[in-house]
């Protein structure tokens, strides 16, 4: 793998758990709408990084 693959690998990982531990803090804190609602935005976080990474990829 290229140094530039690596890098947007681990950039969108960062930016993917930054957004989940947003989202969890305000669904569980702010919102208080529970465990499905919960259980929906980890498997929305987790197939929307999927998404954009096969999307926006650097290719070789």
């Amino acid at each position: 793998m290229k140094k530039r693959q690596i890098q947007f690998i681990v950039a969108l990982c960062v930016i993917a758990v930054i957004v989940w531990i947003i989202g969890e803090i305000l669904i569980g804190l702010v919102w208080d709408l529970g465990m499905t609602v919960s259980r929906i935005w980890a498997a929305a976080v987790i197939i929307g990084t999927c998404a954009f990474s096969l999307w926006k990829c650097p290719r070789e």
